[in-house]
């Protein structure tokens, strides 16, 4: 496993995490030399103390979890706090219930007001689509919008809904978005069930960030 920690987030975002859970992702982050670690707004302060400020890693939080359907401002000031708590990256829920309604032109006035907020104190900005929720045409518009609007990143999935019907984790469809998204554009994918070889075609494939709540046995 050594040679992708460099492309690992581990990623700490269910209902139930610890503290001590926390610390232990925190230790495989700064020992193992994983790209980063992803936490609720809540703890960004916290462990920003605890990485220190010249730390390597990307210390990276959500905006909008998990559904993305709060208002624009309300995730304005969640950016301003996660900013000023010490986060290196933002991670942003594409406001699906708005896609599938008539205010789906609002999706691309948002976008832009927060990339530039995100983007003027010179971090990382991550769209978030639930790709599950989309049909191929939907998908494809809505990777262009993030695209156009100055994202860093494109990622798959929250990592939150799980239907019976829809697996965790999808080797092909993942392969699959990594060319949907352009070239000039990140790519994050979550990629929990993956085996080892699943995580290295993905790399393999151009993918930058894998996003794991767990290491593969």
């Amino acid at each position: 496993m050594n040679h992708l920690f460099p492309y690992i987030e581990r990623t700490l975002l269910h209902p139930g995490v610890t503290i001590n859970e926390q610390y232990e992702a925190l230790d495989e982050v700064t020992q193992l030399g994983m790209a980063g670690l992803t936490v609720a707004p809540f703890w960004v302060k916290k462990f920003r103390r605890e990485l220190g400020e010249t730390h390597p890693a990307i210390l990276s939080t959500v905006i909008g979890y998990p559904f993305g359907y709060q208002r624009t401002e309300a995730k304005q000031t969640e950016i301003e706090w996660a900013l000023k708590d010490g986060a290196s990256e933002i991670e942003v829920v594409l406001n699906t219930s708005a896609l599938f309604s008539p205010a789906s032109v609002w999706l691309k006035i948002e976008l832009a007001k927060l990339v530039a907020l995100v983007h003027a104190q010179e971090k990382f900005f991550t769209v978030i689509l639930e790709s599950s929720l989309l049909d191929s045409e939907q998908l494809q518009k809505m990777i262009k919008l993030s695209a156009d609007a100055g994202a860093d990143f494109i990622k798959n999935s929250t990592g939150f809904i799980a239907h019976s019907t829809i697996p965790l984790y999808n080797h092909t469809q993942a392969l699959q978005f990594r060319t949907l998204v352009p070239a000039s554009v990140g790519v994050k994918l979550v990629a929990d069930g993956a085996t080892e070889r699943q995580l290295e075609a993905l790399i393999a494939a151009g993918v930058e960030r894998l996003s794991l709540s767990s290491l593969p046995a």
